[in-house]
């Protein structure tokens, strides 16, 4: 039996009867007024119906890849906290574009709250990997000014260290794109760039916890870093220089 027919079946009935009664036997203190009450007290024995018309809740599931390495990122910037110009590498993100993880970093006042989405189009929030990010301020080695530059020219080729080096932001959010790479998009820079990191984050003051977009084309831009220096296979890369101690881990 369809739930329309059931509606009419219990419900079209009592309100006839109600009609009725209010007609025959209306005012204060009447049979009306009792009867009222036995059919406003049935409704406790009639079945619930729903129509569709409230929103179902879908069970929210993300890939346990993702879950990983949301919690290694995590786990890596509360390690940098209170360190100086330094460098601490969390498990590189896989794919995340098919299965719409997405995550961001905003800065509200003095804290900064995590958001992770994934799920049903990449819309609902995963509330036990999303919080505040205590003690950090989210920043990027991006932005203009020349900070990828600055930053390139000191801790990549070993000269002077020049200002600025990193950008402060607001928010930031990281995302699977169209492309084979994942994307990091600043929204208050009208940048977005990759995000091919190799898993490495920056700190230049232990609160600031520094992104790396990244470009295909040149060793640095307003866009970031050339994605080169990101892999073992570029002998003066990010991670090679943490080998050599020529760049500090934080740890």
């Amino acid at each position: 039996m369809g739930i329309a027919t059931k509606i009419f079946l219990y419900v079209i009935p009592l309100v006839f009867l109600i009609v009725v009664l209010a007609l025959l036997f209306g005012g204060p203190g009447s049979l009306f007024d009792k009867v009222k009450n036995v059919i406003l007290s049935a409704k406790d024995f009639l079945p619930s119906f729903s129509l569709g018309l409230q929103e179902q809740k879908a069970e929210v599931s993300i890939p346990d890849e993702h879950r990983a390495e949301i919690a290694s990122l995590k786990k890596t910037i509360s390690s940098m906290q209170g360190k100086e110009n330094c460098f601490a590498n969390y498990t590189m993100f896989s794919d995340l574009g098919d299965k719409g993880t997405s995550l961001t970093f905003e800065l509200k006042g003095d804290k900064t709250l995590l958001t992770a989405y994934s799920g049903s189009g990449g819309k609902q929030v995963i509330t036990d990997l999303s919080g505040e990010v205590a003690g950090m301020k989210p920043c990027v080695i991006a932005g203009p000014g020349g900070v990828s530059k600055n930053f390139f020219t000191h801790f990549i080729d070993g000269g002077e260290l020049l200002y600025p080096y990193f950008s402060p932001i607001n928010s930031v959010k990281i995302f699977g794109s169209s492309s084979s790479y994942n994307g990091i998009s600043m929204p208050e820079t009208n940048l977005q760039s990759n995000l091919e990191d190799g898993g490495w984050l920056f700190t230049p003051d232990g609160e600031h916890i520094c992104f790396f977009p990244t470009n295909l084309v040149s060793n640095h831009d307003d866009n970031g870093i050339d994605n080169d220096y990101f892999t073992l296979s570029e002998q003066d890369s990010i991670g090679n220089r943490v080998k050599q101690g020529k760049l500090q881990r934080c740890s």
